[in-house]
């Protein structure tokens, strides 16, 4: 993280470069009405150990600046479809995002700015004379819409320390703790890896916006992982997104959170498999709020409205039911904690300088609106909200921050838990399911292809009509949005963060999410894509 004086001093030279930028001209061609600069620099610490043995211990110090340059006016730039196709890592400002360390001289900012600059300019004067071509034989349906909403002039500089980092506490951490996973039983393969990044982000523009923010995420995490006899890779996966070193377990809390790890991964060796299911299925908060993310979450980002590749679920939608259950959905990037833990996905501004805002997206069942960049999009009263976002060279389109979950009508754990048995007898169904941990998930928003979402299910439970429950594997859940959302009936009361990450378009950046329980009336599950592998021919080493 920078300290005060490098940041007064790179400023200046990044206000003075993005105004140089504009005297570009080519003749015949539009000239750039709009220069930012994001510089990030990242300082970065990891290490990972399996079966008390280190195998890397990696510190760096890196810089990169994303540069916005825009052609012709506000009104009518360069960008289309949203933005979301402008992420080619073949262009040649791509080789231009790296930037030097060093402070004391600051020539070689200086040129890769300049190269960079002139660079992005050749790319927006040939994207624009595409567009412009494209409208002789093709109708642009956001032609009527904003390129760019204009902000005015912003100074807000924060100056933050870095944490103090014992790297060599940290490799000792993970050292002992993959030792002592690799001594519990059934257990052949594990690691325990810790990642430190801490960050300073200069926002600077030639609108005299000039937003200085920090940004740490400290992340521990741990894999176990057992080989059947039928040659399946049984796993448990622990992992602990934080925003500060103080949030993280010491080792004796860490073990208990192995400990219970370890006990799904024998039960899930043991584990009866079924490979295909339809009926009620509960979710515990944090699968519930994976599938909002996958299933309406990314469908609410404005940049899609813009996309004639995109499906545009919720397009002309704004007022309208879309969940049958009273619950209300926004997302706040300026909600900083929830019960004591930090979100790691808080912010201040955007990463095209916008004052993040909390963006209503659903209000008691209705669709009430979308995640905005400043690009204007097809919506009445529409404005930007501050979630246009990046990760490094990326154009930052929309994306989730932190996003909550609320039912108005709540019951409790136990009561959903009732629920899910009284469906389970109202349907005739065998039995029904408990997902309490999911891996990950993904979804699909294009036109190409299908409107769908899935989550890995990491651990889950059968339960029959008569409240008992069996864990059960070799299925994931899936479903197609729209349906998914109007099976819920019943949302629960006790909301969980998740600090996570998210990949799309303008890159892998974290994202937090509060949510609670939810009773599905249907879910699909299907069979997980599986690999058998022959088992080891030699047995394990003592030691």
């Amino acid at each position: 993280m920078l300290d005060r004086t490098t940041i007064n001093k790179i400023v200046p030279i990044l206000r003075r470069d993005a105004r140089r930028a504009l005297r570009m001209r080519v003749r015949g061609f539009p000239r750039p009405y709009y220069v930012a600069f994001v510089l990030r620099d990242l300082h970065w610490f990891n290490t990972w150990a399996s079966s008390g043995s280190t195998y890397r211990r990696r510190s760096d110090h890196t810089r990169n600046v994303y540069c916005d340059l825009r052609v012709n006016s506000y009104r009518n730039d360069q960008t289309s479809e949203g933005g979301l196709n402008d992420n080619d890592e073949e262009r040649e400002s791509s080789s231009h995002v790296q930037v030097p360390i060093d402070d004391k001289c600051c020539t070689g900012l200086r040129l890769s700015l300049w190269r960079l600059s002139e660079s992005r300019f050749r790319e927006a004067l040939s994207d624009f004379s595409k567009k412009e071509t494209a409208r002789l034989s093709t109708i642009d349906p956001n032609q009527t819409s904003m390129s760019f909403h204009k902000l005015g002039r912003c100074s807000n500089i924060k100056y933050s320390r870095p944490e103090k980092l014992e790297e060599d506490k940290w490799v000792r951490f993970c050292k002992r703790a993959s030792k002592w996973i690799s001594d519990l039983p059934q257990v052949s393969v594990n690691w325990v890896e810790f990642d430190a990044t801490q960050e300073t982000k200069i926002f600077v523009n030639t609108e005299n916006r000039i937003i200085v923010q920090h940004n740490k995420i400290f992340s521990l995490s741990a894999k176990m992982r057992n080989l059947t006899k039928e040659g399946l890779q049984i796993e448990q996966e622990l992992v602990l997104n934080c925003a500060s070193q103080r949030e993280l377990p010491n080792m004796q809390k860490f073990k208990e959170l192995l400990l219970h790890k370890h006990r799904q991964l024998l039960e899930m060796i043991k584990a009866k498999r079924i490979h295909a299911f339809s009926g009620p299925v509960l979710l515990a908060p944090t699968p519930a709020g994976l599938l909002f993310h996958e299933a309406i979450g990314h469908r609410l980002e404005g940049s899609r409205l813009l996309s004639t590749g995109e499906g545009q679920t919720f397009k002309g939608q704004i007022g309208k039911r879309i969940l049958d259950v009273d619950l209300d959905i926004s997302d706040n990037p300026r909600l900083k904690q929830l019960k004591g833990r930090r979100c790691i996905a808080a912010y201040e501004f955007d990463d095209e300088g916008t004052p993040a805002a909390e963006a209503l997206l659903v209000k008691g069942g209705h669709l009430r609106g979308f995640l905005n960049t400043r690009a204007g999009i097809p919506v009445k009263n529409n404005k930007p909200n501050g979630h246009a976002r990046n990760r490094k060279a990326e154009r930052p389109v929309s994306r989730m921050a932190v996003t909550v979950i609320k039912g108005n009508e709540s019951v409790s754990w136990d009561e959903l838990k009732q629920l899910l048995v009284a469906e389970i007898r109202a349907q005739g169904k065998p039995f029904g399911m408990i997902v309490y941990e999911t891996a990950g998930g993904e979804t699909e928003t294009s036109n190409y292809d299908f409107q769908v979402f899935s989550g890995e299910i990491a651990y889950a439970t059968l339960v029959y009509p008569d409240g008992r429950e069996e864990v059960v594997r070799g299925v994931d859940f899936v479903g197609t949005p729209l349906q998914a959302l109007s099976n819920i009936i019943a949302v629960g009361n006790e909301q969980v963060l998740d600090n996570h990450y998210c990949g799309a378009e303008s890159g892998m950046i974290p994202v937090s999410t509060i949510c609670p329980a939810i009773l599905l009336k249907t879910l699909e599950l299907q069979a997980k894509q599986e690999e058998r592998v022959t088992q080891y021919i030699l047995p394990r080493p003592r030691f």
